[in-house]
């Protein structure tokens, strides 16, 4: 366990402004407005603000740390394992450019032992954290080269070979290396592991992977693990969501790992009912791995689920590092989230439902207070603020530019102002099954993946008989109809 952990101090008014210094270039809406409502009937593309909410805050946001001499002042336990990560890359990088390119016998056998330690070390750093590992064209040639190594000598009863496919007369499948692509690999015939080590995978605890005991485990992968790599590297998601679903049932120590990965693979793919069933599939083997439930928070806002957002996001707050660089985020979520949740209609100061308003309210003005502090910290850290994504603007037009009066000063009670801010709120947050697919919860219809971005794009399809629930297509629509909807559709 990491000790001397600093302790995020209250922001000053200063550093609060530096930080949000950002937000000041948005202009204040027309409170006498009505406030746009997200649903299917949008003229405007949601692609950029679907991504901004659950998009993390940057693949290398840790490299700043070393740029900025502030590495050695944090204790976050993510920001150890990418560096471990980072070095092992670099090093086997540098051992793998000293071995020529070919995957002819005579180099094979001069050079097996460095392609098999190599492709190991490269192995544990992928596992330990992809963003520390750079997919190029020398790994492409590495895995021709591992893949001899494997036809050639079978370690740990390991096999390449394609499996007979079951339909008679179909064609197997191959692997196809180009500079620009990687085709499909069917999976191989067995790929055995003797020992269990759960106990030494998975977020939190990977810097383990470096144990001798895992020697064995990283070559049983070998060229399967190193296939998913250059899959998820080249954003062959569909394939790469295919592949991990077999390492999945082969590789029972690798499953969280394994389960996270195809999770953003989903995410990619849009395919949110699929990234939150794998996110939850990870707690449920490791429950200890905090930043999932930021990642099922990101998940859970994007799609209007709000309470199981909330969830997730306060598990993430109370067990976060405070250092962790998806803090703000989440307190800016929370925020955004518990404002909406205040209860409507307290016309008296002094009633049940007048003061739970106000506890509701002060609790949202705390953890958007957390968030700012959560932000000083960050820009210490990484030298900028966090960046303006939609759950962070969302919070500031809430708090700071809702409170602002027509004539730029700040209201000394700023509760009707966040009322306000509570009702538009609660319109955006409209029921998931209008405003996402209610089979995979896509926001909007696969028609648009083929549609020119300057044509209007495809709403959802609304079920004919109820209008309460939507597809993202057809086929969608009919799992979910033989599913579950046939039971409980009523007519308008």
């Amino acid at each position: 366990m990491m000790t001397d952990t600093p302790v995020p101090l209250a922001p000053t008014d200063g550093a609060v402004a530096e930080v949000t210094a950002a937000t000041e270039q948005i202009s204040l809406k027309d409170t006498n407005k009505e406030e746009h409502v997200h649903d299917e009937n949008c003229q405007h593309d949601h692609g950029e603000e679907d991504a901004a909410a659950t998009e993390p805050q940057g693949r290398n946001d840790y490299d700043l740390l070393e740029i900025r001499g502030t590495k050695d002042k944090t204790t976050d336990p993510l920001v150890k394992i990418y560096f471990e990560a980072k070095e092992l890359y670099q090093g086997a990088m540098e051992r793998l450019n000293q071995i020529p390119e070919g995957a002819d016998a005579e180099l094979i056998e001069k050079h097996k032992d460095e392609i098999v330690s190599v492709t190991g070390d490269l192995m544990r750093a992928f596992l330990m954290d992809e963003k520390a590992c750079v997919m190029n064209q020398r790994i492409l040639k590495l895995a021709e080269q591992y893949e001899a190594y494997v036809q050639k000598y079978n370690p740990e009863n390991t096999s390449t070979t394609t499996v007979e496919n079951e339909e008679e007369g179909a064609e197997q499948a191959n692997t196809i290396y180009t500079k620009d692509s990687v085709g499909q690999q069917s999976k191989a015939e067995s790929l055995l592991v003797d020992s269990d080590l759960m106990d030494l995978v998975g977020r939190g605890s990977q810097e383990n992977l470096n144990f001798p005991e895992l020697s064995h485990f990283i070559l049983a992968l070998g060229y399967f693990g190193i296939f998913i790599w250059i899959l998820f590297g080249g954003q062959q998601f569909s394939h790469c969501v295919q592949t991990i679903g077999f390492a999945i049932s082969e590789f029972e120590s690798l499953r969280p790992r394994m389960f996270e990965l195809r999770a953003s693979c989903h995410m990619a793919l849009r395919n949110y009912k699929g990234c939150t069933e794998d996110l939850e599939e990870v707690l449920n083997i490791k429950s200890d791995l905090t930043e999932i439930h930021s990642m099922l928070g990101n998940v859970y806002y994007a799609t209007h689920q709000a309470q199981d957002a909330i969830s997730h996001f306060r598990d993430f707050v109370e067990a976060a590092h405070p250092d962790s660089r998806t803090l703000p985020n989440a307190y800016y979520a929370l925020a955004t989230l518990t404002l909406q949740s205040a209860p409507s209609g307290a016309s008296k100061k002094k009633s049940n439902q007048a003061l739970k308003q106000a506890a509701v309210l002060k609790e949202a003005q705390e953890f958007y207070t957390k968030a700012q502090a959560a932000d000083v910290r960050f820009k210490e850290l990484y030298g900028v603020p966090t960046g303006l994504n939609e759950i962070k603007r969302t919070a500031v037009m809430a708090f700071q530019a809702r409170s602002a009066g027509r004539n730029g000063l700040l209201s000394t009670d700023s509760t009707p102002a966040l009322l306000e801010a509570s009702e538009a709120l609660k319109k955006s947050f409209k029921s998931p099954g209008v405003s996402s697919c209610a089979n995979c919860s896509r926001p909007d219809n696969v028609a648009n993946d083929e549609r020119a971005p300057t044509l209007k794009p495809k709403p959802l399809i609304k079920c004919a008989k109820c209008n309460k629930v939507a597809y993202c297509s057809r086929p969608c629509q009919i799992n979910h109809w033989n599913s579950a909807h046939k039971n409980t559709c009523n007519k308008k």
